[in-house]
């Protein structure tokens, strides 16, 4: 077997076990591993399509205590914005909207983080919607929006079993939208592999939901809330460190 095919899977069960318990970061760990094993372009639809299926798992899960009033200001705008992400990525240089993306996202999290001190909390749908607009353009754009989430869960102070319970919905469906206007605007972009390995695929999406459901059993505020930040941070290094790498092989 092929050993990129092997390391996919690992990293497809690492990712499965952060979406479970902080609500993020499915995206964050199997993005950097599927382009080196796959290809940028078709890392896209694998994470994407293999995100669908581990929301898909553990959205039964968390089912009562999704936001669906908040979700909704979130996930219209996020869909609404996908195409002209896609747009954007095809008309602007890559590499360097993924530098500019890195650096706002890190600055915006470090930012964000800072009124974590305070008992002040911000949120309506006066930020719900350019937060997900914007997530919608990252992600379909570089296909990192999670920062973005991030910052919003640390500002409006969201309850952490309610943020992970809702971004089961809002990435399932954003997911959708990315894969299926990729294939209306740039159609293409899936790995050479053999039908087995793709239903392969998701037998460590499911070792991971259930991992996570232990995990996510014994996690608190405090520590979900750094995990939070923690990923957004790791979020926005990601992209940031690949467009720099894009650049100087460029």
């Amino acid at each position: 077997m092929d050993w990129s095919f092997v390391v996919a899977l690992v990293a497809l069960a690492v990712g499965a076990i952060a979406q479970r318990t902080v609500g993020m970061g499915f995206g964050l760990v199997v993005t950097p591993t599927m382009v080196l094993a796959v290809g940028p372009l078709e890392a896209v639809l694998v994470v994407n399509v293999f995100g669908v299926v581990a929301c898909a798992m553990i959205i039964g899960r968390v089912w009562r205590d999704i936001d669906w009033r908040g979700l909704a200001w979130l996930v219209v705008p996020a869909i609404a914005l996908t195409i002209p992400g896609i747009l954007l990525a095809r008309a602007a240089d890559a590499d360097v909207l993924k530098i500019a993306v890195g650096v706002l996202a890190l600055v915006g999290v470090a930012v964000s983080a800072g009124f974590t001190r305070s008992e002040r909390s911000f949120d309506g749908p006066g930020l719900r919607v350019p937060t997900g607009a914007l997530v919608g353009v990252l992600n379909s754009s570089v296909g990192l929006g999670a920062p973005v989430i991030g910052m919003f869960a640390i500002l409006s102070r969201w309850e952490h079993r309610v943020f992970a319970a809702t971004m089961q919905p809002f990435w399932i469906l954003l997911s959708l939208s990315t894969v299926v206007s990729r294939q209306l605007v740039a159609p293409g972009g899936a790995p050479p592999w053999q039908w087995w390995m793709w239903l392969l695929a998701v037998a460590p999406i499911l070792v991971g939901v259930v991992a996570g459901d232990r995990i996510a059993a014994r996690i608190d505020q405090a520590v979900a809330r750094r995990a939070v930040i923690v990923f957004s941070l790791l979020s926005g290094i990601a992209v940031l460190v690949t467009g720099i790498v894009g650049l100087a092989t460029a």
